[in-house]
């Protein structure tokens, strides 16, 4: 994907709406990487995000396909327009036991109104990355809300 005109806006405002959302704090993610077209979004391993076997809880799995796959469209919208997903499908391929997971989103169709985004996510253990879930979804380009 190619950068826009106003690509270091719209990343910037990536940047900002990401750091606004109270439960990317909660879960300890960190935007990792954010290009046009792509979202990086990791999560340190710690108790608070783990299900009852001690593995990254599925819905943390969950919530870092999504958010990454809205970042990666968000960053080819026209500035002034924010993603809403629409739909979302997730599989999940193996525990998620490690370090740190890794959302790496890319988008697979933009469109002006509707992209379609795929987001593979990754446990490192021992310094090797593992493969343990991957989703589509599909992001629609929105008007900016207003802050409340």
């Amino acid at each position: 994907m190619t950068a826009g005109p106003n690509q270091r806006a719209i990343g910037d405002a990536m940047r900002r709406a990401f750091a606004k959302q109270g439960f990317m704090q909660t879960l300890g993610a960190k935007l990792t990487a954010l290009g046009p077209g792509t979202c990086e979004i990791q999560v340190p391993f710690r108790p608070g995000v783990t299900q009852q076997h001690g593995f990254f809880h599925g819905g943390v799995t969950a919530t870092l396909a999504d958010n990454s796959a809205a970042g990666a469209a968000f960053t080819l919208f026209e500035e002034g327009r924010q993603p809403l997903t629409i739909e979302f499908k997730i599989s999940y391929l193996a525990p998620a036991s490690g370090e740190v997971l890794i959302a790496r989103a890319e988008v697979l169709a933009p469109g002006r109104s509707v992209s379609h985004v795929r987001s593979d996510i990754f446990v490192v253990n021992g310094g090797e990355e593992h493969l343990v879930a991957t989703a589509l979804a599909t992001i629609k380009s929105t008007s900016s809300v207003s802050e409340i």
